[in-house]
């Protein structure tokens, strides 16, 4: 099974292809989890060589976030984070986000994430609960996607059915 890569935007902290300060991950559904290869840089840093754990947090929680919507075909937005840091994670470094869709109670996706070094060892790992959008709050528009022919249409997310 190959991976599918999902859709991504132009200004997003997390993912946006032209935000010059942001973490420009782009994510892949891949064996039934979320994944996506996170390179910190230096303007990531909280202490000196050491990323920021707000950073780590964000990318973790937009993981997370991609794990339910890619299953549920919807947007949500982030109602509960718990990150728990293992090791320091590094500038320099290559690391990798994986995520994974656990259920739903009521209405709010429940997922889990982590964060891998190069070696395979577990820097954090994280839990998330996420609300689904009414289509119509999402503040997102096919123009605020980028036109890659190499991801999943945004389109499924707008046209869902249900």
């Amino acid at each position: 099974m190959s991976a599918i890569l999902l859709p991504y935007t132009h200004a997003c902290f997390v993912c946006g292809a032209s935000n010059p300060h942001g973490l420009q991950l782009k994510f892949r559904a891949e064996h039934g989890e979320i994944r996506a290869d996170f390179h910190p840089q230096p303007h990531h840093a909280g202490y000196k060589g050491m990323i920021h754990g707000g950073i780590i947090a964000t990318a973790l929680d937009e993981a997370m976030f991609w794990a339910a919507a890619y299953i549920r075909k919807r947007f949500y937005v982030s109602v509960e984070l718990n990150v728990r840091y293992l090791k320091k994670v590094e500038v320099g470094r290559s690391y990798l986000l994986v995520a994974r869709f656990v259920g739903e109670k009521k209405k709010v996706c429940v997922t889990e994430g982590e964060l891998r070094n190069a070696e395979g060892e577990l820097c954090a790992t994280a839990g998330g609960r996420y609300f689904p959008m009414r289509d119509e709050d999402v503040p997102l528009g096919l123009e605020d996607f980028c036109a890659d022919p190499n991801t999943l249409s945004p389109m499924e997310f707008f046209q869902r059915s249900g």
